[in-house]
């Protein structure tokens, strides 16, 4: 490694760690008091990728209201605080990857799949690395989340591609810090989610992978199967669902940009990167394909 890398590195494990001291995570300061799910209120994990607009769309249109559902929308920056707040009980559900739901699996948790998401990511390199193709991410530091899906695609690309130096894998979880140490040149390239995947691309960097065009599907919705709340869950479910499937559809038909205030609140984009966003189908619910199941089984979630 360079001198320059070494020195960065150096950085981002200090950040590490300090983080790491701090108990409240990534998550945002309104949700810095103990969570307890009510009785009658759905709990969702979300973060702000486009996967999870169907329900930022569907709590704003009163779509859970109509179905006579309590849901509640609880925001984090980071898939692990998501998780977290799954594993300590403080929601019911996430969307998640299948990386990380078997990561939690392994962890304790009791977890059921609603469907497969929208959920897909970018490999950006930054312009400045001049790196034009896989096999030469060898001595390159990445920016993805340990025991998730970026984690298990640094692998694929590398057991495809087979870089000839080490790929080193920087773990930074919170997205927002992801797309910002990518842009300033910081780590050399990130796998990213749209909405961000759209501010890099716009800042000229470049696109080496993509999983939509790979075929590769890992978004899921779980829920969990053993908590207090277990009956109210499994009775709001079917509403939740049609409620989301309802969001799909307005997305689909109205498009991402009539949504403009939603995404500028809770995604922070600007209107350059709201008109440069791709054209998203929104697709209801599914199960998991099989073919994505086994993709990720020999992957160690531990």
């Amino acid at each position: 490694m360079t001198i320059t890398h070494i020195r960065t590195l150096a950085y981002i494990l200090l950040v590490t760690l300090l983080l790491a001291c701090n108990s409240k995570g990534d998550a945002p300061k309104t949700q810095d008091k103990k969570l307890t799910p009510a009785d009658s209120t759905l709990l969702i994990a979300v973060m702000p990728t486009l996967d999870c607009l169907p329900l930022y769309v569907a709590e704003a249109s009163g779509l859970f209201e109509n179905q006579h559902i309590n849901v509640r929308l609880v925001k984090y920056n980071a898939q692990m605080d998501c998780d977290t707040a799954l594993l300590r009980g403080r929601v019911h559900g996430a969307f998640t990857d299948l990386v990380r739901a078997e990561h939690l699996r392994k962890k304790g948790a009791s977890l059921k799949e609603l469907g497969a998401t929208n959920l897909h990511w970018q490999l950006i390199t930054n312009r400045n690395a001049r790196i034009k193709d896989v096999r030469q991410l060898g001595d390159k530091m990445v920016g993805m989340t340990r025991f998730s899906g970026t984690d298990f695609l640094v692998t694929y690309l590398i057991d495809r591609y087979k870089p000839k130096n080490e790929v080193f894998r920087i773990q930074v979880n919170n997205v927002f810090i992801r797309l910002k140490m990518l842009v300033g040149n910081e780590i050399d390239a990130a796998f990213l989610s749209e909405p961000q995947a759209t501010v890099a691309r716009l800042a000229k960097n470049n696109v080496l992978a993509d999983t939509q065009k790979k075929d590769i599907l890992l978004g899921v919705a779980v829920f969990t199967t053993n908590n207090k709340h277990q009956k109210m869950v499994n009775q709001s479910l079917p509403a939740f669902v049609k409620a989301y499937h309802m969001a799909c559809d307005s997305l689909n038909t109205k498009g991402i940009q009539h949504y403009a205030d939603l995404l500028k609140t809770h995604f922070k984009l600007n209107d350059a990167a709201l008109n440069a966003l791709p054209k998203v189908v929104f697709n209801k619910f599914k199960p998991v394909r099989e073919k994505d199941k086994n993709a990720i089984k020999d992957f160690s979630t531990q």
